[in-house]
Parts: C-alpha cells; structure tokens; sequence
C-alpha cells in the first residue's frame, strides 16, 4: 500500500460486474431451454388442474392409432356440445364408410394451445380429413393458460408478436419448466408420474366429452342438469352485457387480436398443407345468440358452422353457456348432418356395381 499520489488508485466500474452477471444469467437460462424432456412428462404436469384432459389429447394423439378423421379442437362449449362417438356414428352411417372422431377441446378460449395441440396433431395422425375449431361471440385477446405448458420451447420462443402481452411472462417461466422437466424426465415415479403410457388407465379413443365427469380439483360437472330459464337468465345476461367489444377502429384488428388470428393462420395452415379441410363451430350461450365478431375472417378459411337453434330452450343446457346432454345429442345431430350436405367429407360412398348385370326373365 502507498500513499504517493502518482499511483493511480483502481477505478471501480459495478456495471461491468453487473453485465457479466446478468449475461451468465441470460446464457444459463438459454441454456436450460435446450435441456431434452419427454412430452409425455410435460402434458401429465396438468393432470391436477382442469385442463386435465390434455393427458387423454396426448394420449390420443401419440399413443393411439386408430385413425382421425375429424379432430374438434375448440374451447368447453365444443367439449360439451359434440359427442364424438354420436358424431362417428352418424357420419359412417351418412357416408358408408368408417369415420373416426376425436374431441380435443379443453376449458376455456385460447387458439395458441389450440395450435399445439394441431401441430400433434398433425403429425401423428396426417390422416386427418377435416378440423373443427371453435368460435365465439367475440375470440379472446389473450391466449390460452396451458399454452406455455404443453407448447414446445421452440414455439413459446418464437410466440414474439405485436401486443403479445403475455410473451414475457411465458418466456419468464421456460427456463424453470424446462429444468423440471429434464428433472421428472429422469425421475418420473418421484413425482408421481408415468414413465410410459399405460393402457390400462387410458380412457380409450371412443371418450364422449359430453357426459357427466369429476375434475380433479374436486368439482363435479354434471352434464345431465336441466335448469328453468329463471336461473339460468342472469348469468347469460353478465355473460352476453361483459363482452368487451373491439377498442381500436377495423383495420387495426389484425393487431387488438394478433395471438388469435396469428394462430388461427397458423393451423389452417398446417390443415392446406396436409390437404385437410378447417371448418369453425359456434355454440351459443342460452337465451342471447349473438353475431360471431370478424365472422368473415374465419369464413376465408373455412365454413363457419352455427347451432343457433338450441339458445332459446333452457332445457338444453346445463348451465348459461354449455349444453347438457340434451343439447349435445341435438347438436351433435345436427353437426353431423351440416358435414355431410355441405360434402366437408367428401360425398356418400356410392354401392359398388355388379360385375354381372341381374338379368330379369
């Protein structure tokens, strides 16, 4: 140590310590993201929440070969309004031939999940004829809740849009849900998970989303309840008046609903490319039918389907905006009958000639 003033005393400079920090920081959680998981491990992560049926789609989808041809891929209303079995059924029926149907849809909006689950979709089933996705009154602005669960890192990466809100907030949690995905990957039985598909505890491809069901957080959903419209008129109604309609002027929809038409793009996409058909279904709520907003979107991509029959009859609903198994039969039904006139499946198959014309004496 010295005291003459000709040596210099070292400058402190905190900012570039705190540079490197943060730099190692940014680097390591990069890092994490090209940690390797099983997908199996990352869908089983809501088996305890209500999106627990994204275990059955996986299971459907990867593990499952009986074939696809019409994927419904939508929101709860779709849950509880299509009967895929009723739906298999009729069309094979209809078409002479044997469709398969699956319902993939999950609780609440979202066409971001909806994405992830069609890109699975996609290729593990290019069999697939048509896909069925949901609309409503008015499509959310912001995504789906399970979508940073079930997405590949790569496409919660590149989800980067305009006025994406919620991109730093899922970007925030990939490093942590990799690290524990890598983590239970290796130790699946430690927390309580499967290591491979059991066929056992598997609910089989003719699952009908339309029947009662318990959830694991405890609740019971019960798809019989029939209610007078007296009880089910005020909910619909704080439904149908809560409908925030569109802030900014027209042209600027591509940007108010960037995350919903971006995605919505993106699986009518995949379908043009895989030379499957998309159509859209909407359900309405009871008593209040209202117009689908920016209906004409969704029609440049596909036929827009709508039950508006079943809003005026209480009796076909459970609660203000999902269908009891009444109305699910009606518009399964009715589904089933749009399909074939409108050939989204192709035409009847016609009986086959006889090699031998019958001779008649």
């Amino acid at each position: 140590m010295t005291d003459d003033p000709a040596v210099a005393a070292p400058q402190e400079q905190p900012w570039r310590l705190l540079a490197l920090l943060v730099a190692g920081f940014l680097a390591l959680c990069a890092a994490t993201v090209l940690l390797p998981h099983d997908p199996y491990i990352r869908y089983q992560q809501l088996r305890p929440t209500i999106q627990f049926r994204t275990v059955w789609v996986y299971e459907r989808l990867v593990f499952d070969r009986t074939p696809i041809d019409v994927a419904i891929i939508g929101n709860s209303r779709l849950q509880a309004s299509i009967s895929a079995p009723q739906l298999q059924a009729e069309l094979s029926r209809k078409l002479g031939r044997p469709v398969h149907v699956a319902n993939l849809s999950l609780p609440q909006e979202g066409r971001n999940a909806q994405f992830a689950i069609a890109k699975t979709l996609f290729q593990t089933h290019p069999e697939v004829q048509l896909v069925i996705m949901s609309a409503i009154e008015q499509m959310p602005r912001q995504g789906h809740p399970a979508f940073r669960n079930i997405a590949d890192a790569g496409d919660i990466v590149r989800a980067l849009l305009l006025l994406n809100s919620e991109y730093f907030e899922d970007l925030a949690y990939l490093p942590y849900r990799q690290l524990s995905l890598f983590v239970q990957t290796q130790f699946p039985k430690a927390f309580g998970l499967n290591a491979s598909f059991n066929p056992a505890g598997y609910a089989g491809a003719g699952l009908d989303t339309t029947y009662s069901f318990d959830t694991p957080t405890g609740n019971h959903v019960d798809r019989d309840a029939v209610h007078p419209a007296a009880d089910l008129m005020p909910s619909a109604r704080e439904r149908a008046t809560s409908i925030t309609p569109r802030l900014l002027p027209g042209w600027a929809a591509e940007q108010e609903f960037v995350k919903e038409r971006t995605y919505t793009r993106r699986i009518a996409g995949l379908a043009q490319r895989k030379g499957t058909r998309s159509a859209f279904l909407y359900t309405p709520i009871f008593h209040f039918e209202m117009p689908v907003t920016d209906k004409d979107f969704y029609a440049a991509r596909g036929p827009v389907l709508e039950a508006r029959f079943v809003a005026a009859d209480p009796r076909n609903f459970s609660d203000y905006g999902h269908v009891n198994r009444i109305g699910a039969v009606k518009v399964t039904r009715w589904l089933g009958e749009r399909i074939v006139a409108d050939g989204l499946l192709g035409r009847p198959a016609q009986p086959a000639a006889n090699a031998t014309p019958t001779l008649r004496n």
